[in-house]
């Protein structure tokens, strides 16, 4: 490879360092509106009038729209359409949005947004899930509260605990917790000089972005056009709708350009997050260590609407049972409305919440056996041909063995020991309140949207006359290095230098459907699609050879940037016409023969063990994160800098997830709306002892090799880290986040009761 598994420089690099790029927050336009959105004043409530007499009559003011100014169906929603564009008689939590105000400046805007008046009668908000899932629980929508639900059986689970020596039993409860990026939600729309609808805003997928303001507004698609290429961070965030319907409705009333950047109060209110859940585990294993049953019952808070709350629900379920083979499995799972807020897609999606149970029981059943947790994990691997959780087959290469073998020989499992015990940095006095532990898990994770669902991707190239190659993709580019990924796929396919590959990206006018930047899918999914259409590229290009050459078409070939005939080359550039030529291919990603709802099952997966070193102060409760080694199976490396860096944003987000974070209600109101009471992880809480090693178990069918590692970048680092303070202090917890006066209580509980 002379391309692939390079540290090249990104393609965007330039552009962001300096500072001359521009991402949808950054724009402006002449004449443009700014757009504030009206909210809603309670969790639950029935919307008895709206008055924006007074807020129309505000100075700047130029329009104010409401439920009444949908021209098309108003509602939205990826899997199900259950969330108003604009309430008219009911809101559901605090985020729902009742109208909207254009000004000439954002401060009229705001302003006149508090004049308008809204009448409400105000309900009792459905806060807890398990409340929600009661008959007598009111109903949040016209099919009552569980917004989904899938129930599994494998084997025969009592026969399987009958067997076990060793049973572990256990309820877990994860948190909601923000995306978090750098750019809130934000975008700008327009009408173009051909009467086509603009939006240029945050997202994930423009094409599904497009369908959804389409059908909204009441219009065709082609008077839609989406186009968000550069997004300043998402991590599933903003693969629902955010501002694009709100931007595209103003503009369409008003004829004006609008814009619309959420603060950082609004983004955490109103937008999607990870779901919490109350995941109760029971597991049982032989005496020699041998797995034979898991029961899981897992119940979801999605919140007041849907978004992607079934297959987040289903991948929970399909990951239960971790990467691991038990012959017996059962699992009953509850997605269920609220009024907290509303949940949705999230990098790990449902398989970072089931992770965090699995992997707290696999050590719980290791110490119980007298086992290395390693050592029992490998035991209990899943391999190509065995049946997965659900009682399907695994029939690709399975690489969490590897990855685990890997982990293995690294450092912190080598000397555990001594690193457990090695204090010297500490005085005398310090040392004995320090306890050192290291914790591990391992993963799998889904890639690709699964059966059911299509899922595909279709890539234009074009070589222009001067020999670059221009690769024109559907996908959104948010800051994972998909971009130059691509291109350093195309140099090495066709055989030109990197430096000469452009990429165009996420634009509905200008890029084929790549499908949506989501599920650890664009590597895969667009790689393949590439590779296709410079095949069909270089059957144009031997068509033309024919044509000035005379040379047959089936005996030329594409190498190195030249068409080869036997001893005969001739570079490519030079068969182009002025105009070019172009070819176009569509990959659909291959699928499970065997179906079992919204997404169930996977073919594809991606694999890893995290290794954690914790320091825990038993004086404070304050835990260090010390050092993560992260053991990581995507198939081939494209980009080893890229995928470096994807280990390290995760392992970043892990420690986040474990220790810091929580979205926090008060009876369905948001109490922590910005950084300064939403606690993230900086850069002191990031350990600088962080090794990324890839574990190249190579897909046959992915690009070169390559498959997916973003999302299970993040996956195990979690339950790595609340399994190094349970080996580093003798407590386990079972509530996420683990703070140091969760620490400090714990211990004075422990020491109450000796």
């Amino acid at each position: 490879m002379k391309v692939v598994g390079k540290r090249v420089k990104r393609l965007d690099a330039e552009e962001k360092v300096t500072g001359k790029m521009l991402y949808p927050s950054d724009r402006t336009m002449d004449g443009m509106l700014w757009v504030e959105v009206v909210r809603a004043a309670h969790p639950h409530a029935r919307v008895l009038s709206i008055d924006t007499s007074r807020a129309e009559a505000h100075p700047g003011v130029v329009k104010v729209l409401t439920a009444k100014d949908v021209p098309g169906e108003n509602a939205f929603g990826i899997q199900i359409q259950d969330m108003p564009v604009l309430c008219f008689d009911r809101v559901r939590y605090m985020g729902d949005a009742l109208a909207l105000v254009g000004a000439e400046t954002r401060r009229a805007a705001r302003q006149a947004a508090l004049d308008v008046v809204v009448e409400y009668e105000v309900l009792e908000p459905i806060c807890d899930p398990e409340e929600a899932l009661k008959d007598s629980a009111v109903a949040l929508h016209k099919n009552g509260n569980i917004m989904h639900q899938g129930h599994f059986v494998k084997g025969d689970p009592a026969e399987g605990f009958r067997k076990s020596a060793v049973v572990i039993e256990n309820t877990y409860q994860v948190q909601m917790i923000d995306h978090a990026y750098l750019e809130t939600e934000a975008g700008t729309s327009y009408y173009t000089e051909d009467g086509v609808l603009t939006i240029e805003a945050c997202g994930q997928y423009v094409f599904r972005d497009q369908t959804q303001v389409a059908r909204a507004l009441g219009l065709p698609l082609e008077q839609i056009r989406v186009s968000a290429p550069i997004v300043g961070g998402a991590f599933g965030g903003k693969d629902e709708i955010t501002v694009q319907i709100h931007l595209a409705l103003m503009t369409y009333h008003t004829k004006r350009p609008a814009r619309m950047v959420a603060t950082r109060e609004e983004s955490i209110v109103a937008h999607t997050k990870r779901h919490p859940a109350k995941l109760w585990f029971k597991t049982g294993a032989t005496k020699s260590g041998k797995l034979m049953a898991l029961e899981a019952r897992i119940v979801s808070d999605t919140g007041a609407y849907a978004s992607l709350g079934g297959p987040v629900l289903n991948l929970m379920a399909e990951h239960a049972a971790g990467p691991y083979l038990v012959p017996h499995v059962k699992v009953d799972a509850y997605a269920v409305y609220t009024n907290n807020g509303f949940s949705g897609a999230f990098r790990g999606f449902g398989c970072t919440q089931v992770c965090v149970a699995i992997e707290s029981q696999m050590d719980l059943m290791a110490k119980e056996l007298k086992r290395d947790p390693l050592a029992f994990r490998q035991a209990n691997v899943l391999r190509q041909g065995d049946l997965a959780g659900l009682g399907y087959e695994m029939k690709l290469k399975v690489g969490v063995e590897a990855t685990i073998r890997a982990a293995r020989k690294g450092k912190l499992s080598r000397k555990k020991r001594s690193i457990k015990n090695d204090r010297s940095k500490y005085s005398a006095s310090m040392a004995p309140y320090i306890k050192r532990g290291i914790g591990v898990a391992s993963q799998m994770q889904g890639l690709g949207l699964g059966i059911g669902i299509p899922d595909y991707a279709e890539v234009e190239v074009l070589l222009k006359p001067n020999g670059q190659l221009v690769v024109k993709a559907g996908t959104n580019e948010i800051g994972q290095g998909a971009y130059t990924s691509y291109a350093q796929i195309a140099a090495e396919i066709i055989g030109i230098d990197y430096e000469r590959v452009s990429v165009i990206g996420a634009d509905t006018s200008l890029t084929p459907d790549s499908g949506t930047t989501t599920a650890s899918r664009t590597t895969y999914a667009v790689g393949n699609a590439i590779i296709l259409a410079i095949g069909e590229l270089g059957k144009k290009l031997a068509e033309l050879a024919h044509e000035s050459q005379g040379w047959p078409v089936d005996s030329c070939r594409l190498e190195s940037g030249v068409l080869v005939k036997g001893s005969s080359k001739i570079k490519i550039e030079k068969l182009v016409g002025p105009q070019g030529v172009a070819a176009r291919a569509t990959f659909h990603v291959p699928v499970q023969d065997y179906e079992m709802g919204d997404g169930l099952p996977h073919l594809l997966y991606s694999y890893g063990t995290h290794v954690a070193l914790v320091e825990v102060n038993t004086l404070t409760g304050e835990v260090s994160v010390e050092a993560v080694e992260a053991y990581l199976d995507g198939g081939r490396v494209i980009n080893r800098t890229g995928f470096e860096g994807q280990s390290e944003g995760g392992i970043a987000q892990g420690i986040g997830y474990a220790l810091f974070e929580e979205v926090l209600f008060n009876k369905g109101r948001f109490e922590n709306t910005n950084f300064n009471t939403y606690i993230l992880p900086s850069s002191m809480d990031v350990p600088p002892a962080l090794k990324t090693v890839p574990v190249q178990v190579k897909e046959a069918s992915g690009p070169l090799g390559a498959k997916g590692m973003s999302e299970t970048a993040m996956v195990g680092v979690t339950p790595a880290i609340l399994n190094a303070v349970a080996d580093a202090i003798g407590v386990r917890f079972y509530r996420l986040p683990v703070r140091a006066e969760d620490i400090v209580n714990a211990l004075e509980d422990r020491q109450n009761e000796s």
